[in-house]
């Protein structure tokens, strides 16, 4: 983080310890120094790498490997004019040669003893809050790599991805309020829905994902009288129309949703609008492609970039 001003950088370095955390990722060590054992990497001016920076160390447990797995999440919090590929394929390359010194430093050995390293994260904040999703998009696919020995998982995570993180983690936390038992929990279906797994994680599969399915049990009281509800809730984060609200539907008829439990259940559906059309046709379509479902529910994930006006009207 020395290339940012300390208040900056620790405040998005909190940032993403903080959204880790809420997510049920366990924070490892933060802001570690490791010495660089590769001759091959170099720093911004060719010559020898001295020490890798380590922003953040967080690990988890992945109920499709079955397995505590671990991920360095580097932060940088530039103006937007910085997001450009070259600089990009930088940052990327810097994240997988601290990945790679990383897995063998003495400096993170007690931290890795229960997991193992598989990848990075690069958290991007525009410092100027400027963002634009088609040239975002672009520079993204234009990320040049070296080829690496080993695979690496690397995920790049810009405005865009964290303001859908920011929202997620806000309705989660509404949710758990209200959820009895501590019963929240992420599904992971086996390959063909056969079977699910529960857990309170969301591997970075999910967090990247347009689609998330949880489901948790909430109380309902009426006339005095309270039962138990189970709630099955999909967090939809891609662009809203016709064809993605019936592939829901589909989805929904796949992995059987309306028929695994033995008590009243609802489904919910968690949209995150990118625009104020969305907003309008999420209210336009939603009970016309779900006619008839009286235990069909939607609600709008908060975009702080749009106005409140638009979520009341």
């Amino acid at each position: 983080m020395g290339e940012l001003s300390q208040r900056i950088g620790k405040k998005l370095e909190h940032y993403g310890n903080s959204i880790f955390e809420h997510l049920q990722w366990k924070i490892l060590a933060q802001d570690v120094q490791i010495d660089c054992i590769r001759a091959a990497h170099k720093n911004a001016k060719s010559s020898d790498k001295k020490t890798h920076g380590v922003d953040i160390l967080a690990g988890y447990y992945n109920p499709f490997t079955k397995r505590q797995e671990a991920f360095i999440i580097e932060c940088k919090h530039r103006e937007w004019s910085n997001f450009i590929p070259s600089n990009l394929s930088l940052w990327v390359e810097e994240l997988c040669n601290t990945i790679e010194c990383a897995s063998t430093s003495p400096a993170l050995t007690t931290y890795l003893e229960e997991y193992t390293l598989i990848g990075g994260i690069l958290l991007y904040n525009s410092s100027d809050n400027i963002y634009e999703m088609e040239r975002a998009l672009k520079s993204i696919s234009q990320i040049k790599v070296p080829r690496r020995r080993h695979t690496l998982m690397i995920y790049l995570a810009d405005n865009s991805r964290l303001d859908k993180w920011y929202s997620f983690n806000s309705e989660i936390a509404k949710i758990k309020q209200n959820s009895i038992e501590n019963s929240f929990g992420i599904i992971y279906p086996s390959i063909g829905g056969s079977t699910w797994d529960r857990s309170p994680v969301v591997t970075p599969t999910y967090l990247f994902s347009d689609y998330i399915l949880a489901s948790y049990i909430k109380s309902v009281t009426n006339q005095g009288i309270t039962t138990k509800v189970d709630i099955k809730a999909l967090f939809c984060f891609e662009h809203v129309t016709d064809d993605s609200l019936k592939y829901l539907q589909d989805m929904i008829n796949e992995l059987q949703l309306e028929s695994r439990s033995d008590r009243y259940q609802e489904v919910h559906f968690y949209f995150y609008p990118e625009t104020e059309k969305d907003i309008d046709h999420i209210k336009d379509s939603f009970s016309k492609i779900f006619a008839g479902k009286d235990t069909f529910k939607y609600y709008l994930m908060d975009n702080r970039r749009l106005s409140r006006i638009y979520y009341e009207s």
